[in-house]
């Protein structure tokens, strides 16, 4: 599929300012690491990539050190279609921890969004057991679905659930409607960056990513299958946690970041009519938020 001008000048723009790690396993992972001083993990969500964290890393890396990387089958990482290759949330926390080890970060502050919002809670789990490798000094938790059964799931992410319907989906993929369809999860329409939206969406095809697309797509179901771990946690970890929530999110709905703010005895900083992608949205009260400014 050839990709517009316009949008791969975003992505190319994106490629010149990291680099690729090769995992232990043998896989590739598209890696971004930025600016000077204490040390910011992000991890990013599905279905798009590192470069959600673009429009914040300038007023990030004023003051910090900030890590990014494309999780396996996201982005510009491999995107491996074989059988054997995990994409569970518990194999994404451990490349996670692997990537952030890699590249010198010792401890730092780790910062999930979406499906990130998961792995780095499994990554917090890593560390009570003592083997995540580097030292978790506080969590944050953005815009993420871990409560699933309070979320409003789409009729997308349903279908993508089943081999039949990830199929249906990759057999009719659109990327400039799909980016399109994405503007209904910001908070105000009209502040969804266009050209950022149809990057997620050609990121999506890039090196065959649809083919896994849906393998990955079932990380909802393991929010079910493995809740006890994943929100006893929160109650009990001596690691501070704070919860940044855009109040207008359509699908990882207000009263999901309330709860976790509960369950987790954490402030929660609002950010009023931002929708699912605060860090895209309103980037600069994001950052003000994640840094306590």
């Amino acid at each position: 599929m050839q990709i517009p001008p316009e949008v791969a000048r975003v992505q190319n723009e994106w490629l010149r300012r990291g680099r690729f790690l090769t995992l232990a396993e043998g896989h590739r992972i598209f890696v971004v690491q930025e600016g000077r001083g204490p040390d910011l993990v992000l991890v990013h969500g599905f279905p798009s990539s590192s470069h959600d964290y673009a429009a914040a890393l300038p007023a990030l890396t004023e003051s910090h050190r900030v890590t990014v990387w494309d999780q396996l089958g996201f982005g510009f990482s491999d995107k491996p279609g074989a059988a054997d290759v995990s994409y569970t949330l518990f194999e994404q926390a451990r490349r996670g921890a692997e990537v952030v080890r890699a590249l010198g970060v010792e401890r730092g502050c780790v910062i999930g969004h979406d499906m990130g919002l998961t792995v780095a809670v499994e990554m917090l789990c890593r560390q009570e057991e003592g083997t995540l490798g580097f030292r978790m000094d506080e969590l944050v938790l953005c815009n993420g679905s871990h409560l699933v059964e309070l979320a409003q799931i789409t009729a997308v992410q349903q279908a993508l659930l089943t081999d039949e319907g990830a199929a249906a989906f990759a057999a009719s993929f659109d990327p400039e409607r799909f980016a399109q369809g994405l503007r209904f999860v910001w908070g105000d329409s009209t502040r969804a960056p266009e050209l950022d939206l149809r990057a997620i969406a050609y990121w999506m095809v890039h090196n065959a990513g649809l083919q896994v697309l849906g393998r990955i797509a079932r990380y909802n179901i393991e929010r079910r299958v493995h809740a006890d771990r994943w929100r006893s946690i929160l109650g009990r970890t001596d690691v501070p946690i704070r919860v940044v929530w855009g109040d207008q999110d359509p699908i990882a709905v207000f009263e999901i970041g309330q709860r976790l703010a509960e369950m987790s005895h954490a402030p929660l900083a609002v950010l009023e009519g931002a929708g699912h992608f605060p860090q895209m949205e309103v980037p600069q009260a994001w950052t003000a938020a994640v840094l306590r400014r």
